[in-house]
């Protein structure tokens, strides 16, 4: 067996220059979990569309003050081919809806940047309007008697609630 004697000047020579060679090591900081989740989780999220928190928040913004005051976003489902927004609507206004859907999914699309295909319509009852009620004055002759009537109660604070309680009875707040 032959003894390879420049090879082995090579390996001395080798492990001379380590010796005195010092690496200085490169100090990186970790990076936090949160990039690295938000990395995985970006493609998953933009296909599933936009948070219905985050679409209520800027609904009259997306499609108008029109449309914002009778629907409201209630959830983005995934889908075959896209997403579907569900919108809750009162049912005289579905057909309002429906001939303004293009519309309302482009825009929504624009703000949200989801691929939203579809849209699906939840139809409500209408909302229930609020009687206007208009308080008739009380006539002349109506808040004298009133105050004739008062006049025997001694204390101020009484005779004060009573007159409100009075007002109130006689003006019969009439529904119109």
């Amino acid at each position: 067996m032959s003894i390879d004697w420049d090879q082995l000047e090579r390996e001395r020579a080798a492990e001379e220059r380590l010796a005195t060679t010092h690496a200085v090591p490169v100090y990186r900081p970790a990076k936090p979990m949160g990039f690295a989740l938000q990395k995985a989780l970006r493609p998953i999220l933009k296909d599933a569309g936009p948070a219905p928190e985050t679409l209520k928040s800027r609904w009259p913004e997306i499609v108008g003050l029109r449309l914002a005051a009778i629907t409201e976003p209630v959830r983005v489902a995934r889908a075959k081919g896209g997403s579907v927004l569900h919108l809750r609507a009162p049912s005289a206004a579905a057909p309002i809806i429906q001939h303004s859907k293009e519309h309302i999914l482009e825009r929504v699309n624009l703000a949200s940047g989801s691929k939203i295909t579809a849209l699906k319509i939840i139809q409500t009852a209408p909302p229930k309007q609020l009687s206007l009620v208009i308080p008739r004055p009380l006539t002349p002759e109506q808040r004298a008697a009133m105050v004739q009537e008062l006049a025997t109660v001694k204390d101020k604070a009484v005779r004060s609630a009573l007159s409100g309680l009075g007002e109130a009875i006689l003006t019969g707040l009439r529904k119109r």
